[in-house]
């Protein structure tokens, strides 16, 4: 049986100077830094462990940035601006490497962003100028010019673009191959995702020049999209779309009946699903450990708002269907699974709490306003979430006392059958702990007392600093004794799936 959802503090939060809303955020490349986006010629640099701004990325921009890309193949950081500049960024002197013009008879803001050092390729998708709306290609080799652009593969303002894994990681589990029998053509090795306002989401290859033969698979969904990913669930690419009134669709990459490329089987969630939904929160628990004053400030009820983000990384149900992110205006968030009911499909089951990470206990921890970007660093088991208040809060997925349910009862029964044999290793645990040295036992007195006054000075906590576990180093791997190996045993619950 799956454990009830969990409810998690945040365990930092720093608000940034001037309160400049957070519109995305970027692990940097190359540092231990989070990349903050606003709405600005600037970008905030700000550590990933203490949350706190190290420096700005400016000069490179004069108008509003609208996209950001890292490409860890380059260890390179990007962005796109309505100024129509994509600017390569030095982060050791904060100042702009390199910029790209997107100009084609006339400026065009770049509205979003994709790289790949590997194929020295940059791709910019533009706003609609003059009854078109551009993807470019440069060679950053020599980007005076580019050297390709597809122009009649949207209709209105490109809102995503991004470079999918190569295609021989999931075709054959689709049942597709580089080469058909049927002369379809084949396959090239990487495709491009694209979105845009016209509703459509298009699969294409990144490396044709001619346009006409680059669009490879196309869907009209109907509704001006906002966002949109790709991801691999058990050997096969989906692809989700996010529309501007929070609405979601999920399609599947697979074989038409020609042999070729398709986006098929789509299924839509409506914005019922994610938004004005009542949520109870668990009050009572092993899973929540509260005082007085917090129990009598805890939240019974919540009504989510708006939808977050598609969070994939974060876990997905055995019908492909990725984990979503909700919130409230007062700056709550609820992460939801798919629910598989006795008789549920892809179709018609529902959205269901996993965990709840809310604001307080404090006044100094969590959001008290609108959440516009959230990241999940999956290595380090934190999610980052920044709000319209200024604010980036980090959340470790580590204190949580279970892994969260994803809807696979594969994967959600498993952890719960764990639960007796990891309680007999506790049993042996204790023994261990009996049988240490006086000289052990006094330190870890001590160490009880440093804590107990850590927490008289700075209140309770409700989970590890960002990403390190109880490892102070930050190397994400901690504890000593009893608590390092439970830490282990929390990790492999939380192993990518």
């Amino acid at each position: 049986m799956a454990p009830p959802p969990s409810v998690a503090y945040a365990t930092l939060s720093a608000p940034l100077p001037s309160n400049p809303y957070i519109l995305s955020i970027t692990p940097s490349p190359t540092t231990p830094h989070l990349i903050l986006r606003h709405p600005s010629a600037e970008l905030t640099i700000a550590d990933n462990q203490t949350l706190q701004p190290v420096d700005r990325l400016r000069d490179g921009h004069k108008g509003l940035i609208s996209s950001v890309a890292a490409d860890a193949e380059g260890g390179a950081l990007w962005s796109a601006g309505k100024d129509a500049n994509i600017v390569r960024w030095d982060e050791r002197s904060r100042r702009a490497a390199s910029v790209i013009k997107a100009f084609v008879r006339k400026p065009l803001p770049v509205t979003a962003l994709a790289v790949s050092s590997r194929d020295h390729l940059v791709i910019g998708g533009t706003e609609l100028v003059s009854s078109e709306a551009h993807i470019l290609f440069w060679d950053d080799r020599n980007p005076s010019q580019p050297a390709y652009s597809h122009t009649s593969t949207h209709s209105d303002d490109i809102t995503h673009l991004s470079i999918l894994p190569t295609t021989s990681t999931f075709l054959r589990s689709s049942g597709l191959s580089s080469s058909s029998s049927s002369g379809a053509p084949p396959l090239p090795d990487k495709l491009l995702l694209s979105s845009s306002t016209d509703g459509l989401v298009a699969l294409s290859n990144m490396k044709e020049t001619d346009e006409d033969e680059a669009v490879l698979a196309a869907e009209n969904w109907g509704q001006s999209i906002a966002d949109a990913r790709a991801y691999l669930h058990k050997g096969k690419m989906r692809v989700w779309a996010r529309s501007d009134m929070d609405a979601v669709a999920i399609w599947e990459a697979g074989k038409g009946p020609e042999d070729e490329l398709e986006l098929q089987n789509l299924v839509e969630y409506p914005t019922e699903s994610f938004k004005f939904k009542d949520f109870k929160p668990p009050q009572q628990g092993a899973h929540t450990v509260q005082t007085a004053t917090e129990e009598r400030e805890a939240k019974h009820k919540l009504k989510s708002d708006y939808l977050i983000d598609v969070c994939p990384s974060l876990g997905i149900s055995k019908y492909g269907v990725p984990i979503t992110a909700v919130g409230t205006n007062d700056g709550d968030i609820v992460l939801q699974h798919q629910h598989q009911g006795p008789s549920s499909s892809s179709t018609s089951s529902t959205y269901v709490p996993s965990a709840y990470l809310l604001t307080g206990p404090t006044k100094t921890r969590g959001h008290k306003d609108v959440i516009r970007a959230l990241y999940h660093d999956l290595s380090n088991e934190a999610i980052y979430t920044g709000s319209e208040d200024g604010v980036l809060s980090g959340w470790s997925l580590a204190s949580l006392p279970e892994r969260l349910v994803v809807g696979d009862p594969e994967i959600d029964d498993e952890d719960a059958d764990r639960g007796d044999d990891e309680d007999m290793e506790d049993e042996d645990e204790e023994s261990e702990i009996e049988t240490e040295t006086e000289e052990e036992s006094d330190k870890s007195d001590e160490d009880d007392f440093d804590m107990e006054k850590d927490e008289k000075e700075r209140g309770p906590r409700y989970g590890p600093i960002i990403g390190a576990g109880a490892d102070a180093s930050g190397s994400g791997k901690g504890g000593r004794g009893v608590e390092g190996r439970k830490e282990k045993r929390r990790e492999k619950r939380f192993d990518p799936y």
